[in-house]
C-alpha cells in the first residue's frame, strides 16, 4: 500500500526529527528485552520514508551528536548504535499528556541585568523546549507539566537565582481567562485539532499492517509530540471550547498504537539487526 500524501505533505518532517524518532520510540520502550538501539541503516529507513535523503541524514547525525542529544556506542558485534540522551526523553515527557494535566497554571518570571542577554536568551528557549509560552515581558505560562526536569536543566545553566516559578491551582478573574485564551487563539487551535484529526484517520485507516503501518506510526509520532502535545496551549480542560477535538485525537491514535505495536517491533527489530 502506498503511503497517504495528503498528511506527509500537511506535516513534513525535518531532518533532525526524522533521525531522532526511532530513538525516541525506543527510549519510550524503556528496558524492553534484547531491543537494540537504533543502528545507522535504521534510522536510514525511516528518513528515506520521510522523504529525508542520506546527506541530511547525515548532517543532522554529525549536529545531535556535537549538541549532545543522542551519543553512538558500538554494541557487542561492533556496529554502531544511536542513543538518545536522558535529557531529551525528558523534555518530552513534560509535554505528553496534556489532556491529563492538573488544574491550574504554572507561572514562570525570570530577571536579568542588561549585560546579561545571553543567559536571558538560553533561559527563554529552555522554557519554550518544556512548552510555555510568552505571557508578559519576562513572563511565560503552562499549564500544571512535571517541573523536575526543568528545574534540574536550569539548575545546570547556573540560573537559579534568576527564576521564579509559581504555581496557580486557580485563576478567578474570567477576564483575564479570555485575555490568555485570545494570546493563544484557542478558537484557531479548535478548528486546526479537527482538520489534524481527519488527516490522521486517513493516514492511518484500519487494514494497513506489517512495515507500512510500523512505519507510518513511526512518521505520526513526531507530528503528535509537535502538533498536539507541545503545541497544545496550556489550560485546564474546562477552559477549551466545545467540539475540541484533543482527547478523540489522543484515544484513535491510542488506540492505532495499540493495535500496531507488534507490527512495529517487528519492523524495529527488521532494520536495526
Amino acid at each position: 500500500m502506498s503511503r497517504e500524501p495528503a498528511f506527509i505533505k500537511a506535516y513534513p518532517l525535518s531532518a533532525k526529527a526524522a533521525t531522532h524518532t526511532p530513538l525516541v520510540f525506543r527510549a519510550g520502550l524503556g528496558t524492553f528485552e534484547g531491543l537494540p538501539w537504533p543502528s545507522l541503516e535504521g534510522i536510514r529507513d525511516f528518513a528515506h520514508f520521510a522523504g529525508i535523503g542520506d546527506g541530511a541524514v547525515r548532517t543532522a547525525l554529525s549536529r545531535a551528536k556535537a549538541e549532545g542529544s543522542i551519543s553512538v556506542e558500538p554494541d557487542p558485534g561492533g556496529r554502531n548504535r544511536y542513543i538518545l540522551a536522558p535529557t531529551s526523553f525528558e523534555m518530552g515527557l513534560a509535554q505528553i499528556h496534556s489532556d491529563r494535566r492538573l488544574e491550574g497554571f504554572l507561572v514562570a518570571v525570570f530577571s536579568f541585568k542588561s549585560e546579561e542577554a545571553e543567559a536571558r536568551s538560553a533561559l527563554r528557549g529552555l522554557l519554550k523546549d518544556y512548552g510555555f509560552r510568552k505571557l508578559a515581558q519576562n513572563t511565560y505560562i503552562h499549564g500544571r507539566i512535571e517541573t523536575e526536569g526543568l528545574r534540574k536543566a536550569i539548575r545546570g545553566l547556573g540560573l537559579d537565582e534568576h527564576f521564579f516559578l509559581f504555581t496557580c491551582p486557580e485563576i478567578d478573574d474570567e477576564d483575564l481567562i479570555k485575555r490568555i485564551l485570545a494570546l493563544f487563539d484557542i478558537e484557531g487551535r479548535r478548528r486546526e485539532l479537527r482538520e489534524y484529526l481527519v488527516r490522521l484517520k486517513a493516514f492511518l485507516p484500519d487494514g494497513l499492517c506489517d512495515d507500512e503501518l510500523a512505519r507510518r506510526l513511526l512518521y505520526v509520532g513526531p507530528v503528535h509530540w509537535e502538533r498536539i502535545e507541545a503545541s497544545e496551549p496550556p489550560f485546564p480542560a474546562k477552559h477549551l471550547p466545545h467540539d475540541y477535538a484533543l482527547a478523540e485525537i489522543h484515544r484513535f491514535y491510542g488506540k492505532k498504537i495499540e493495535e500496531g505495536q507488534n507490527a512495529f517491533l517487528s519492523y524495529y527489530e527488521k532494520v536495526n539487526r
